[in-house]
């Protein structure tokens, strides 16, 4: 007899937290991986430095920049950028961890080292037991 495995996926169980449970994983970020916290404190301190680059944010209000302004505002729009590609690895390994939770629990005893610590992304390795 062949048993045909059933179950939901994440997205299927979860899809009206979605955007929830993605936050969720990228808030943890600043606590846990140095790269992220060095990008943000490096933003703020442009901020901080260059107090009319966060006024260019302000969509209600005309800015001017000065030539250094607009320098340190394609410096932060650069380490936002960074900042987006972490947030990205971080979920993509956060649904590997999921993707091997799945294959755990239909009974295929894939290992994955390291997963919960999603800041060290390339020493998560994982295996299949035949």
């Amino acid at each position: 007899m062949h048993d045909t495995l059933k179950f939901e996926t994440f997205v299927d169980a979860y899809e009206n937290i979605f955007e929830e449970y993605l936050s969720s994983v990228v808030a943890k970020l600043p606590g846990e991986n140095e790269d992220y916290r060095a990008v943000q404190n490096e933003i703020e301190s442009l901020y901080e430095s260059y107090p009319g680059v966060l006024g260019i944010f302000d969509a209600e209000k005309a800015a001017a920049l000065s030539k250094q302004e607009c320098a340190a505002l394609v410096k932060v729009l650069l380490l936002k950028n960074r900042l987006t590609e972490l947030e990205m690895q971080s979920v993509y390994f956060r649904g590997c961890c999921d993707g091997v939770g799945y294959l755990r629990k239909a009974g295929y005893g894939v290992r994955f080292a390291d997963c919960a610590a999603s800041n060290h992304l390339g020493s998560a390795k994982y295996r299949m037991k035949k």
